[in-house]
């Protein structure tokens, strides 16, 4: 199970670019100069006239949170609100964009990197959740992961890509572009699955790998949309596909299609993974 999967680098620029232009985060103008600057290259480390196209995107899509992009930022007004929790107790049901900030302060105190034995040579810097030093020369990152999806599902593994559709990081639509690449058979044709009777995403059942996507949910699924996440989880552990409306009368495919269609999808087996990726292309 990958969670809005990075797969394809060429697919997944595409499938970006388009997500961002399509909710109206950018204009036609700098999605053109995108797919022109950016279209075939590494999106580890691209080259300067892509570079400059992605600030200029990032610019024009301002102070947005961009791995949940309708979902308030972290501020001294969202910081207020959530000390404010005590006394108006309805403010602490609601999402908090703030999570990070309490993690990276709460994992730099003394006692808690002393409980979890951390930090044990004194480094100079503090820790945070995303280290820019690696996330600037990390290099060792294939350009498509395609070729290992297909080993996969060949050798019988069960993949399951879910996605949250308001994530512009790495977007559903990017997920969509790469998974067609793949060029597998439908086994069940896109629908809506259900929490209750409220749609909770959709999904598509394809030989040997199911796409889903959570409504309303970022970047992190469990994090934005914890029932639907659980619902997902639970899902994919019993082996079934994800869930019809308790009301028969919403549109959807019928239970019989599910049921029919179900043991098409290849059953989980243990398996032992070689020591080197020799087979493996990239």
């Amino acid at each position: 199970m990958v969670g809005n999967a990075v797969i394809d680098d060429f697919h997944d620029y595409i499938g970006t670019f388009e997500y961002w232009w399509v909710n109206g985060l950018i204009s036609d103008s700098t999605y053109k100069k995108l797919g022109i600057a950016c279209g075939f290259y590494s999106s580890e480390h691209p080259p300067e006239n892509c570079v400059e196209a992605l600030e200029l995107a990032t610019l024009e899509q301002g102070n947005i949170d961009p791995y949940s992009i309708y979902t308030p930022v972290c501020n001294d007004i969202a910081a207020i609100k959530r000390r404010l929790g005590g006394r108006y107790p309805w403010l602490s049901r609601a999402y908090d964009p703030c999570t990070e900030r309490y993690s990276t302060l709460y994992f730099n105190r003394p006692e808690v990197q002393k409980a979890l034995h951390a930090n044990v040579t004194g480094i100079p810097y503090s820790w945070a959740g995303c280290n820019d030093v690696i996330v600037e020369n990390w290099g060792d990152s294939p350009l498509s992961m395609l070729s290992i999806y297909q080993e996969l599902i060949e050798g019988g593994i069960r993949i399951w890509v879910f996605s949250g559709d308001t994530d512009s990081v790495v977007p559903v639509t990017a997920s969509r572009y790469s998974i067609r690449a793949l060029n597998l058979s439908t086994i069940i044709n896109w629908y809506a699955w259900y929490d209750n009777d409220e749609v909770g995403g959709w999904s598509q059942v394809y030989e040997g790998l199911t796409l889903v996507t959570v409504r309303g949910a970022g970047h992190e699924v469990p994090l934005h949309k914890p029932r639907q996440g659980f619902i997902l989880f639970k899902t994919f552990l019993e082996d079934k596909n994800m869930p019809l409306p308790i009301d028969r009368s919403l549109s959807g495919p019928t239970d019989k299609s599910l049921n029919k269609n179900i043991r098409l999808a290849r059953p989980i087996r243990k398996i032992t993974m070689p020591s080197s990726t020799q087979g493996f292309t990239y």
